[in-house]
């Protein structure tokens, strides 16, 4: 069968690049190494700029049916225990923040394209693919393990350990971990913890950091929790993630609300977080294309700095793919500013965030003065929410009226 595209991955960033793409009338071959639903690990939140495609996607009434809870706000702890409470809720939007294990999610996303590449003549594949097929450094097709070739403009969406973006990033001279841009996180499903009302919880605990820890609701009883840091970070921590972890359940200031709870068997795991940090270059994160491909979603490094989420960066990137008939080098480089005006300013001010956030004493004067700046609130809402207007944080005189006076 020809193909107009071929996309590798089925992930929301995947799912997302082939449901616009078949609704433009391309014929789409989507392939995944694996059948869903699949687990995928992950901190299971979902907030901002993702209600929107999948409100395009179709997806509103099954995902209000399938959630459990609804996410009312953000909490912020700092070190030295204090704690801003920022109210994300949406009256006007009946999906707002939530969390849904990436199983659930990710199936039906991928049922979603699924769907509309069949209706487009297009087809599903669920095989791992082990090598790309070039024409004069270009890429023009990708091979099964069955020793398929399959042959078209090509998608990577594969996540971090995507083999698409492996070639691309040994062709244009870019590492595939950069220490300074990716982080190390670890969760695992937990029952029974005790003072969550339906928030995000992010906690920045003496003995942890330049990390963070989270507490996200999946229910009323059943939470995602975990820790993560960047990978330059760890390079000067004695201890791992998983006794960090330990150390917060059982000793930190937060130990009393892990009383009662219990461990879901066998949810303990760890995975990579590829940052969209800036990186002082064009074009921006990093060059993700080679002529006849780009990369999409994690694959890409489009993760946000700061909070760690980066299914709402996926289907952006996924769904702009459509705008795109072809992938030679112009077009690509098209998509990728056109794809960073879009996220870029977010990813900056996410960036300058996770900086700032990395000492002790600073986290506790930020926290103390956020308390009392609703406009700083205002702004910290924008980025935790993914809102579209993020200028406030661009204007340095915005920062020294609201942190000195």
């Amino acid at each position: 069968m020809k193909y107009d595209i071929i996309i590798v991955g089925s992930g929301p960033a995947g799912s997302a690049a082939a449901y616009f793409n078949a609704l433009e009338g391309q014929k789409v071959l989507l392939l995944d190494k694996s059948e869903f639903p699949r687990d995928k690990t992950c901190g299971d939140g979902v907030t901002g700029k993702s209600l929107n495609i999948l409100h395009e996607m179709g997806l509103k009434d099954a995902i209000i049916s399938t959630r459990e809870i609804s996410c009312t706000g953000v909490i912020i702890g700092a070190p030295n225990k204090l704690e801003l409470n920022i109210d994300i809720q949406n009256p006007n939007d009946p999906l707002s923040a939530f969390c849904i294990e990436r199983d659930v999610l990710d199936n039906l996303l991928h049922e979603q394209a699924k769907e509309a590449v069949l209706e487009n003549g297009g087809e599903v594949i669920y095989e791992k693919i082990t090598d790309v097929l070039t024409d004069n450094n270009r890429i023009i097709g990708v091979k099964s393990k069955s020793n398929e070739w399959y042959s078209s403009k090509i998608i990577g969406a594969g996540g971090y350990n995507c083999p698409v973006s492996r070639f691309v990033l040994s062709n244009v001279g870019e590492p595939k971990q950069d220490r300074q841009h990716c982080s190390s996180a670890i969760r695992e499903y937990w029952t029974g913890i005790t003072g969550n009302t339906g928030e995000f919880e992010i906690h920045f605990i003496e003995g942890i950091l330049p990390g963070y820890f989270w507490i996200f609701p999946l229910s009323e009883n059943k939470f995602n929790i975990g820790v993560g840091m960047l990978l330059e970070d760890m390079d000067g921590q004695s201890i791992k993630l998983k006794q960090m972890l330990k150390y917060i359940v059982e000793e930190s200031h937060l130990s009393h609300r892990f009383v009662d709870a219990s461990a879901v068997p066998k949810t303990n795991k760890g995975w990579m977080l590829p940052l969209g940090s800036p990186r002082g270059q064009t074009p921006q994160p990093r060059r993700n294309f080679v002529e006849g491909c780009i990369l999409i979603g994690d694959a890409a490094t489009l993760i946000d700095p700061f909070t760690g989420e980066g299914i709402g960066n996926a289907l952006v990137s996924g769904k702009l793919t459509a705008k795109y008939a072809s992938f030679d080098d112009d077009s690509c480089l098209k998509y990728q500013t056109e794809l960073w005006s879009m996220i870029g300013k977010e990813l900056t001010n996410s960036h300058r965030l996770q900086k700032m956030l990395k000492k002790k004493w600073l986290v506790n004067w930020f926290i103390k003065k956020a308390k009392k700046k609703p406009a700083l609130q205002e702004v910290l809402t924008d980025m935790l929410h993914n809102k579209d207007s993020q200028s406030a944080f661009e204007s340095k005189w915005f920062w020294v009226k609201t942190l000195l006076f």
